[in-house]
């Protein structure tokens, strides 16, 4: 089976993340993928045979900045082709270093499959700040 990341625009990454959670968004959750979408200076997408295993972006404070905020919105997909899905996340995460060597974020506490995916890629987790665990991901240098 084949996978797939490739770069996407945000009517697609709507599109797709409202048909993985059944055409179903809560308000909240609506206004915070409005927010993402808008603000992210790249989207991308993850998907095995015609699954959808994730959407994420990454969001710089400003143009000059080498961070960027990672959001990730996962399916079980994921789970059922992890090993596929995370050669191809830490290709595609390494490319993202090359233009923000530092990748920042929060994970919600008990989110197994996305504290999972991040470790995978890397990341540094920190001391929870309320139901958030704070992580980094940084350029490896040499």
């Amino acid at each position: 089976m084949t996978a797939l990341i490739e770069m996407v625009d945000k009517v697609r990454t709507r599109q797709l993340i409202f048909e993985a959670k059944g055409g179903i968004l809560t308000d909240e959750e609506s206004r915070t993928l409005e927010k993402y979408l808008n603000f992210s200076a790249r989207l991308c997408i993850g998907v095995i045979g015609d699954k959808l295993c994730c959407a994420w972006g990454l969001i710089p404070p400003s143009i000059l900045s080498e961070r960027a905020y990672l959001w990730l919105f996962t399916t079980e997909a994921v789970d059922e082709h992890k090993f596929i899905f995370v050669r191809n996340s830490q290709r595609a995460v390494q490319e993202m270093l090359e233009e923000w060597p530092v990748i920042t974020g929060y994970c919600e506490i008990g989110n197994d499959r996305s504290i999972r995916w991040l470790r995978w890629l890397g990341a540094v987790f920190f001391d929870p700040q309320g139901k958030f665990l704070p992580f980094e991901i940084r350029k490896k240098n040499g």
